[in-house]
Order: C-alpha cells, then sequence, then structure tokens
C-alpha cells in the first residue's frame, strides 16, 4: 500500500471511531448522582437488611412517590414503618400495596405480622387463609405468616 492510500485509510478509521464513541451510552442522572450506582429502592433494601428502618422510610416515600402504582415499595415501606414503630401508617401502605395488588403475598404476610403485634389475630388468620388459596402447595409468604401465628398463639398460653 502506498504512503497516501495508507494514511487516507488511517484517516476514515478514525472518523469512523469517533461516531461510535458519541453512540457510547452515558450514565443516567441517577447513577452519575450516586456514586454507587444505587437506586433509592436499593438502599432502603440495604438499610432494611441492616435493621435500620427508619432511615429506610424517608427513601421509600420517594420512591412511591415517584413510582405511585409501585406495590412492592408499598409492602416494603409499610414494612420498614412498622418495624420503626409506627404501625398505623405501616398498616395504611401495607393497604395501599394489596389495592395496588390484591394477590400481594409479601404484604399479606407483613400486614398479619402486624395484626398480631396489635392484638388482632383473627385478622392474621384471615390473611393466612388467602395465602392458603394462592399458594396451596406452600410459598414463604404462607410459611411465615403460619409461624408467626403458631409463635403468637404459644406466647398467648
Amino acid at each position: 500500500m502506498t504512503r497516501p492510500a495508507a494514511a487516507a485509510l488511517a484517516a476514515v478509521l478514525m472518523l469512523l471511531a469517533v461516531p461510535a464513541q458519541a453512540m457510547a451510552p452515558t450514565p443516567s442522572t441517577d447513577e452519575a448522582g450516586d456514586k454507587a450506582g444505587m437506586s433509592d429502592y436499593a438502599k432502603a433494601e440495604a438499610l432494611i437488611d441492616e435493621e435500620r428502618y427508619a432511615e429506610a422510610v424517608p427513601l421509600l416515600q420517594a420512591v412511591v412517590k415517584r413510582q405511585p402504582k409501585n406495590a412492592d415499595a408499598w409492602s416494603q415501606l409499610g414494612f420498614a414503618s412498622r418495624k420503626a414503630g409506627n404501625w398505623k401508617d405501616g398498616e395504611g401502605y401495607y393497604a395501599k400495596a394489596l389495592a395496588l395488588d390484591p394477590n400481594h403475598q409479601e404484604a399479606m404476610e407483613y400486614l398479619g405480622e402486624l395484626y398480631l403485634e396489635t392484638g388482632r389475630p383473627k385478622e392474621a388468620q384471615a390473611l393466612l387463609a388467602k395465602l392458603v388459596k394462592l399458594c396451596p402447595d406452600g410459598c414463604e409468604a404462607r410459611s411465615e405468616l403460619e409461624e408467626a401465628i403458631e409463635t403468637h398463639a404459644r406466647k398467648k398460653k
């Protein structure tokens, strides 16, 4: 290949590389603003795992404000609120999750646990009956609520 041809080929290749760089994805504003790359929901879940429930609540409130139809976020907000000692708000958040998804197993389990904590075992039993119908072969939410009801009953004896 002659020098002029090689130079022309190199110039063409450089020009082709520029559009490829321009087309590379740029980080979203969430990722750019958050060094860890975690969403508010993921941060809240991490805080819940660390039993830092009160700190998770405002993050989850921000999530449901942005995503008002996110039943999972409403359920987690109910859980964090309940574990932080705010049963009234927790109950309302679970109700919102179940209004959005009447078969939300996790919300049923958590609401059943709240009922036990607030002295309403019959309401917890009603939720367990729904979970039995939803997952007749068993599921985590059903097992957890069954265990909570059994533990509650043993404490009452």
